[in-house]
């Protein structure tokens, strides 16, 4: 289960974040990620949860969303894929290459009202 390394980095991300705002606590986190990482969402939500008490992203609510593949085409540029198997552009037909992503990014951190 690989998923508990990434929660693990992102929760230290997260804290780090955090720390620049004392007497605060984390309410959400809002994440995308490749779909090449190939991580399950409920694992990867249930590693964060776990490993996440006694911290400040404590009862976080965890959202998650997934990337597609894109494909590079040299007539249209740069745009979704179809499938993650198929290197036809769908514009216009020609042959393309996949442009496989791997990022994992945390888009927000919400934070509570300061407590005093």
């Amino acid at each position: 289960m690989h998923e508990l390394s990434f929660a693990q980095q992102i929760l230290e991300s997260v804290v780090r974040e955090a720390e620049e705002y004392p007497g605060h606590k984390v309410i959400r986190i809002k994440m995308r990620a490749a779909d090449a990482l190939a991580l399950e969402p409920a694992s990867l939500r249930f590693c964060l949860e776990a490993i996440a008490v006694g911290t400040v992203a404590e009862g976080a609510a965890i959202e998650f969303e997934e990337t597609s593949p894109e494909i590079e085409c040299p007539r249209c540029g740069r745009g979704p894929a179809e499938s993650r198997f198929d290197a036809i552009c769908p514009q216009c037909g020609a042959a393309a290459v996949i442009v496989a992503s791997t990022d994992l990014v945390i888009e927000e951190i919400e934070l509570n009202e300061h407590d005093g």
